[in-house]
């Protein structure tokens, strides 16, 4: 449809009767440079996870398949929470603080559920779910404590929604300490990871010998990339369905969606217990890499580590906290390298010192130089935040 030129009918969309023969619509040559921009952010993130990797091998002469295996596993299952925390900000536009909370409860459920030793003792509890059932039950409690902290605190914005969110986030470590007889308090639980590792296939042991890696960790490390993946296919058809756009739209201007009739604190709910158990099954797999879980796995710099992913990936970005996450754990990976350059021997203090020093110039540097991050959008930035 739309106009003529040189007696001949316009196919195109422009609703047009002005151009010319052999000249393409407007809405064309957009599309072609958002197809372009998006290549090129594609290419940036595989091009600094490529130097990322190679600079494991460059600067360790001892076990660098073994620091890279490390870093894959963490990277995979923080990259799982930082989509999670991805739905929260990235596509409604709400100030998460807490989001170690829903790791920690979907860890602590699952983990309680299945066959455990807990507190100073070691009490062993040899009966429990299958461990499937135990995981689905873990992701339906954290999404339901997504629902109780997001019940209250939905309806503020802002600043007042993080201050919720990080409180909660500490109440709930606070009480998991508190109840040795239940969680094992400070002494954590231990002895629940054979029945994860039970299931590990056998070319994974083969592959593992091979490379001089730990096998368990070389399985926590598949499932995780496993589940990104799953993730990613997920989420990017929920994106472009009309339920994704109504959740960017009340990111973008909340008032806007009541007036077309649709209930935005609904949404947004929605949107707390989705990415509140996508969170949860990150602390499940953190705990089976671990091999323990204890409380102070969910302290409030676990937060602010999967928030510096988000930002490096880019801030709505279904694909970002994938190369967010290779980048960041590549960073912090050679802590102990740059370390001992430039201290004579290092501490654990000093270590610590340096890998907040890394992560801080990391942030900054993308700041100034790519503010919306790897395979963010400009305009995913330009928001009032709820």
């Amino acid at each position: 449809y739309g106009g003529t030129y040189w007696g001949k009918k316009c196919n195109c969309a422009c609703n047009n009767d002005s151009h010319s023969i052999g000249e393409t619509p407007r809405y064309i040559w957009k599309e072609r440079k958002n197809i372009l921009k998006q290549r090129k952010r594609i290419l940036l993130g595989l091009f600094l996870v490529v130097f990322s990797i190679s600079m494991i091998y460059f600067l360790n002469d001892e076990g660098p398949t073994r620091i890279l295996v490390n870093l894959m596993t963490f990277a995979g299952i923080y990259a799982i929470s930082a989509i999670g925390l991805n739905i929260h900000f990235g596509w409604t536009g709400m100030l998460n603080f807490g989001h170690a909370a829903f790791m920690g409860i979907g860890a602590y459920t699952t983990i309680l559920l299945i066959p455990h030793a807990a507190g100073r003792e070691g009490s062993i509890n040899e009966e429990g779910l299958p461990l499937f059932i135990a995981i689905i039950i873990g992701l339906v409690a954290s999404a339901l404590f997504g629902l109780l902290v997001g019940l209250p605190a939905i309806r503020l914005r802002g600043d007042y929604l993080a201050i919720v969110t990080i409180a909660s986030s500490e109440i709930f470590r606070l009480v998991v300490r508190d109840q040795e007889n239940l969680t094992g308090g400070v002494y954590g639980v231990i002895s629940f990871s054979d029945i994860f590792q039970n299931i590990r296939p056998k070319f994974l042991e083969d592959l593992a010998l091979n490379l001089d890696v730990s096998a368990g960790q070389l399985w926590v490390a598949t499932v995780s990339w496993l589940m990104v993946i799953i993730l990613i296919l997920i989420l990017k058809r929920l994106q472009n369905s009309p339920w994704g756009r109504a959740l960017r739209a009340v990111r973008e201007d909340e008032d806007a969606v009541r007036a077309l009739g649709k209930n935005a604190v609904w949404l947004k709910l929605q949107s707390f217990m989705l990415g509140a158990s996508i969170a949860g099954l990150s602390g499940i797999l953190l705990a089976f890499n671990y091999g323990t879980l204890q409380v102070e796995y969910f302290v409030p710099l676990l937060t602010f580590y999967i928030w510096a992913i988000m930002i490096l990936g880019g801030v709505g970005a279904i694909s970002g906290p994938i190369f967010g996450s290779i980048l960041f754990w590549a960073f912090i990976s050679e802590t102990d390298q740059i370390a001992a350059l430039i201290f004579e021997n290092a501490d654990g203090q000093q270590i610590a010192g340096v890998r907040f020093m890394l992560v801080g110039l990391l942030i900054i540097g993308l700041m100034i130089l790519r503010p919306s991050g790897i395979m963010g959008k400009k305009e995913e930035l330009l928001l009032d935040v709820k």
